[in-house]
């Protein structure tokens, strides 16, 4: 293990304002939850009539989980985003773990590094020092902020262990993957293919009805584990031993499965190529499809699933919520403040739904850094395919994709609410509200292919935005942020039908400005130095 000292010094100087941004935002939603419930519920008698009308609610279990205690803030803190904030942290831990590992390898600074004298595992024991640490400082504001807000110190340690334990069985699994796979690309699909399976699973645990043969699923997803150790309702501390056993079962494997396969490659196999290229593939749109056909298509099967499952909670929504005025008016705001509840529903998910889809956009273009920066880009303006020319292939797909697709998940949402009220209006209705908020999908696009062409190192900077915008989607009218400050997103100026008539004027501005980023980064991207590995 010699040198892991040095490495893990280089792992935190290289990566610090990746896991400093995770960690902010993390850190910073959990309390300010806990902070709108007195908001939502002022009235203690509500929360008993509130828990018994979503624990019987099948749809709203399975998207937030079983609502075990809503008396509190801390328990209405867990159910609210105790999954969602425990799930995304599994995203920051796949990503941070495969950024430092199979990257690193790939992009030949881990052979650089063994060059030196350091031992066989410790690049690997650095990169999971730095990321385990990084799970238990997520932890420890979790629980801090948490402790800040006053909402019990015990509850708050549970919460906090629980979120930075699931964070960890995915620092493993990140690990395991990135010595099976041949390319960090695949081992980042494959780790957080498995975290979707394992919320899929929880979501059908507990949407499952009671005394369901599905129930006791719930026990095989490492998300379920922090809601089961019941933070805040008679605290089961003893479950999280499950992710820590977990845990180290996982990096003990990754360590024995690094010291069984070559440097640079994985132990699966990598499939053959086909003896004779497609004829599609002669350009480079139909290069950059095929670099990215799978990744489209799980995105827009998650979205399209998504899209009608949202839209089965709005068949019976102002019955559920008829007993709960605190959370129909928090639904309210969230929705532009519509008069009628469902319209207010629809507003809401399409806001969220689009953050999604413009999060999509960013990926499929992000693929374009990918290229360039492997060195891949170099054997095809090698050609005589002008840089534009390839740029601008995929950005037809990052623009393309989510404009076919977004309409679709609106009218996917309001077709549940159809089929019961016998009229279309519903899916037209959702679905002219997703084509209304297009343009801000553009726009975060066109940030992207100009921050690309023009200033390639502040990448990070779109995703930023997205970050944002997420923030401010799902808490921005709860905790009662500003006006000028929710107003801050790409998407807040576009109008939010059916809540709100349409209007061209934003539509065009957003349209015109995305357009003018688009030709800026394309025209920096023709003049500027290709990266270099």
């Amino acid at each position: 293990m010699q040198g892991v000292g040095v490495l893990i010094g280089l792992a935190v100087r290289r990566s610090r304002w990746f896991w400093v941004a995770w960690l902010a935002v993390l850190a910073a939603v959990v309390p300010l939850t806990a902070t709108a419930y007195e908001t939502i519920i002022p009235d203690p008698a509500a929360a008993s009539r509130t828990i018994e009308s979503l624990s019987d609610n099948p749809t709203m279990r399975a998207i937030f989980g079983p609502p075990t205690s809503l008396v509190g803030a801390g328990g209405f803190t867990v159910w609210r985003v105790g999954t969602f904030a425990a799930t995304v942290a599994g995203v920051m831990a796949v990503l941070g773990i495969v950024r430092t590992t199979r990257a690193d390898e790939e992009s030949g600074r881990t052979e650089l590094v063994r060059s030196a004298v350091v031992g066989r595992h410790a690049p690997l024991t650095a990169s999971l020092v730095v990321c385990l640490g990084a799970c238990l400082v997520l932890g420890t504001l979790v629980a801090a902020g948490m402790t800040v807000v006053r909402t019990g110190l015990l509850g708050s340690l549970v919460f906090g262990a629980g979120t930075a334990l699931t964070a960890a069985v995915f620092v493993g699994v990140g690990a395991v993957t990135a010595q099976l796979t041949s390319s960090a690309r695949a081992a980042r699909g494959a780790a957080l293919a498995t975290l979707v399976t394992a919320y899929l699973i929880r979501a059908v645990a507990d949407g499952a009805p009671e005394g369901s043969a599905l129930r006791p699923l719930a026990w095989a997803s490492p998300v379920e584990w922090m809601a089961l150790s019941r933070p805040y309702a008679g605290e089961r501390p003893l479950v999280l031993l499950l992710p820590l056993a977990l845990t180290l079962l996982l990096t003990g494997l990754a360590v024995t499965l690094e010291a069984r396969r070559d440097h640079g490659s994985g132990l699966w196999a990598e499939r053959r190529g086909a003896a004779t290229a497609a004829p599609w593939l002669a350009g480079p749109l139909g290069l950059a499809w095929r670099l990215q056909r799978g990744s489209i298509a799980g995105w827009c099967v998650g979205l399209l699933v998504f899209g009608a499952l949202m839209g089965s909670v709005a068949t019976g929504f102002e019955e559920m919520l008829a007993d709960t005025p605190q959370l129909a008016e928090a639904l309210r705001r969230m929705g532009q403040d519509a008069d009628v509840l469902t319209d207010a529903f629809f507003v809401a998910m399409l806001g969220l739904l689009v953050i999604m889809a413009a999060a999509m956009a960013l990926q499929v273009l992000g693929r374009l850094h990918h290229e360039e920066e492997s060195g891949h880009v170099d054997a095809v303006l090698a050609t005589a395919v002008p840089r534009t020319r390839f740029a601008a292939s995929h950005l037809a797909l990052a623009l393309g994709v989510p404009t076919l697709l977004f309409p679709l998940v609106g009218a996917l949402l309001g077709t549940a609410l159809a089929l019961t009220s016998g009229g279309w209006g519903p899916v037209v209705a959702a679905g002219q509200g997703a084509a209304a908020l297009l343009p801000g999908v553009w726009l975060v696009v066109g940030l992207g292919a100009l921050v690309h062409g023009t200033l390639p190192g502040l990448s990070p900077l779109p995703w930023a935005v997205v970050a944002w915008s997420l923030l401010v989607g799902l808490l921005g009218e709860v905790i009662g942020l500003p006006g000028w400050l929710t107003g801050l997103t790409p998407f807040a100026q576009l109008a939010a039908v059916p809540v709100e008539p349409f209007a061209w004027t934003p539509v065009a501005v957003t349209t015109a400005l995305a357009l003018l980023l688009v030709a800026g980064g394309l025209l920096g991207y023709s003049r500027r130095d290709i990266l270099t590995r």
